[in-house]
């Protein structure tokens, strides 16, 4: 199958933004270059009317243009796989992919094939995530990981012996990904479920993880503390510095108790708890 290769021109602080962006739509595969973002979409499922509208919705757009072409099929896999390296997180979270020889002397070992996901470590709101859910105690707990992925934080969880845990994505891909992760590590007792925030009603979590994108916790956070028992905490990652205190707002605007933000680059993570 035929792919369009997208070449956007954009400024550097403007990579992410980009790929925040696109992640929630049929672009499969990205990676940059001197002029910006390069996106990957197949040849059937591309708009260049919808992509024009989407990148409309991002601030500053108009310094952002693109260009597109047909390319052959490839082995995308091979190809990330000549360049995808292992991720340590505080010495103590080893994520390689299956081809990678094991490590030793990392309390928590995870394996996820790189499928051009979020999820492989690499991206600062996941090591952030991480970086966050190494100082809870999720031994026994309920957990809930919305907007999953390649199901990296669940797994995580697994291995941090969390009681029952619940991952969630609405797209398609992240789903199959996820599952076949979960195989991959061992951790086949976690629910996965192809969904968005309706999926969880009715559920309760001791935590919830949630790193997204800026617009989707801001419309779900009230949907997430519903769910959240009290004394429970949210963790939320996916957003730029610059939108930090708009998300502890909402979320003080829902009942949570901002604890601690952290920083990565130009991405932020935030730790909420719902008060008793």
């Amino acid at each position: 199958m035929n792919y369009i290769e997208v070449k956007f021109t954009n400024t550097e602080e403007q990579n992410d933004i980009l790929l925040a962006f696109l992640s929630d739509t049929e672009f499969e595969m990205f990676d940059t270059s001197e002029s910006g973002l390069n996106a990957y979409i197949q040849e059937g499922k591309f708009s260049e009317e919808l992509l024009k509208s989407i990148i409309e919705t991002i601030p500053n757009s108009t310094t952002i243009s693109f260009t597109f072409s047909s390319i052959p099929d490839r082995n995308w896999n091979e190809e990330w796989e000549s360049s995808f390296e292992p991720v340590i997180i505080l010495e103590k979270v080893i994520i390689r992919a299956p081809f990678h020889e094991q490590f030793q002397n990392c309390k928590y070992e995870l394996i996820i094939e790189p499928k051009m996901s979020f999820g492989t470590g690499h991206h600062p709101t996941t090591t952030l995530m991480i970086e966050m859910m190494l100082e809870l105690e999720l031994a026994g707990k309920d957990v809930l990981d919305m907007g999953c992925g390649s199901g990296v934080l669940a797994i995580l969880a697994h291995k941090m012996n969390a009681e029952k845990i619940l991952a969630v994505d609405f797209d398609e891909w992240a789903y199959e990904n996820t599952k076949e992760n979960c195989e991959r590590n061992n951790s086949t007792s976690i629910e996965v479920i192809k969904g968005n925030v309706n999926s969880i009603k009715n559920r309760k979590f001791d935590i919830i993880l949630a790193n997204i994108n800026r617009n989707i916790l801001l419309s779900d956070t009230g949907a997430y503390v519903n769910c959240l028992n009290k004394n429970g905490y949210i963790i939320q990652s996916g957003f730029l510095n610059e939108d930090e205190k708009l998300l502890i707002e909402n979320a003080e605007a829902s009942g949570l108790k901002h604890l601690k933000t952290c920083q990565k680059e130009k991405w932020s993570a935030i730790v909420f708890q719902l008060p008793n």
